[in-house]
């Protein structure tokens, strides 16, 4: 019986052990989902139609995916496991995005933990990748994040979702609102 069970707890550390928390993710189905994000500087955020609109309003627009400066409703995660944030945007105007963030180990926000993207305006929401390789994001446990969407005034935002888990299949791009409108325009 003792064998048994020692056999028992060794097999569940080794499963246990081999766990790793999922990665933060938003769709934006609901209004609730910006619920907790408090921190919001220089852009206007809403959820409407399954997406994220935000409208830059300064030259540091931000805001803190599920939380503010100092708290998050998501669990911190490992950046050499989540590497990559995966967006579905479309933006009015080309423009460079920013996303600042601590770790575990350098729990200051500054300019060394960032990582620069841009976003080209294609009239479409497109799925974009940001590979976090500066700062040493991938050699830490990511504690808390901002994304600044667009280092000017007036730069206009349809967020489908992010996450850094994997990209999002879209339920249904006819549906969105987004998708109507884009091609629409065109």
């Amino acid at each position: 019986m003792k064998k048994c069970f020692m056999a028992l707890s060794f097999s569940l550390l080794l499963v246990l052990s081999g766990l790793t928390l999922a990665a933060p993710m938003w769709t934006f189905d609901s209004p609730d989902d910006i619920a907790t994000w408090s921190a919001i500087n220089q852009c206007n955020v809403s959820v409407e139609n399954g997406v994220l609109n935000t409208e830059s309003t300064g030259a540091d627009p931000y805001f803190f995916p599920g939380g503010e400066w100092s708290v998050v409703d998501w669990e911190p995660f490992s950046g050499a496991d989540h590497s990559i944030i995966y967006m579905r945007v479309m933006v009015n105007v080309e423009s460079t995005w920013q996303v600042y963030y601590i770790t575990e180990e350098d729990t200051a926000w500054g300019e060394v933990q960032r990582q620069n993207f841009v976003i080209s305006a294609t009239g479409s929401l497109e799925n974009v990748e940001f590979l976090m390789e500066d700062g040493g994001w991938q050699e830490h446990t990511v504690t808390n994040f901002r994304i600044d969407p667009g280092t000017e005034a007036g730069v206009i935002a349809e967020i489908d979702y992010i996450s850094l888990e994997s990209p999002v299949a879209p339920v249904s791009s006819k549906g969105k609102l987004a998708v109507q409108w884009s091609a629409l325009k065109r």
